[in-house]
């Protein structure tokens, strides 16, 4: 993590015009530190263990950080809770996912292929596209090459 990252995050908060407390320059240096996860509020929580940050606070903090749009509540595994993702402020689109239909380890894919499409859904039904996500389910290198090893 570089400190020109956490200061640029910071600026995005403080243009919601809201405080910036130790508490969540700690909850955003886990996002920085940990930018290939996809966090949940009880992962978020644990890594705070040693600090006084209380629930209510990290919950607080998730939802403002997700108006600030620094962070996204992401929910593909059709689990019953959210994770969240750390936007990448100098992209235009949010990165797409692969998800391991065996082992659900959950890859970042940062290409963004989709443009040309956007750009014929956009002319064909005079739309203006913000924004677009996909996911990919498949199996990773990793799972592949264990049944390899089983056959």
């Amino acid at each position: 993590m570089r400190e020109n990252d956490l200061e640029r995050y910071i600026d995005k908060i403080k243009q919601m015009h809201a405080k910036i407390t130790p508490q969540r320059i700690e909850i955003l240096k886990i996002f920085l530190s940990n930018q290939e996860d996809h966090l949940t509020t009880e992962e978020i929580i644990s890594r705070l263990s040693d600090s006084k940050t209380g629930q209510a606070t990290v919950y607080r903090t998730l939802e403002l950080f997700c108006q600030a749009g620094i962070l996204k509540k992401v929910n593909f595994k059709n689990e019953d809770f959210a994770r969240y993702d750390l936007l990448d402020l100098d992209s235009k689109h949010f990165h797409h996912h692969f998800i391991c239909t065996q082992c659900e380890k959950v890859i970042e894919i940062n290409e963004d292929l989709l443009e040309p499409i956007e750009e014929q859904i956009q002319k064909e039904h005079h739309l203006v596209i913000t924004n677009h996500e996909l996911i990919f389910r498949g199996i990773c290198q990793d799972c592949q090459n264990k049944s390899d090893i089983n056959e």
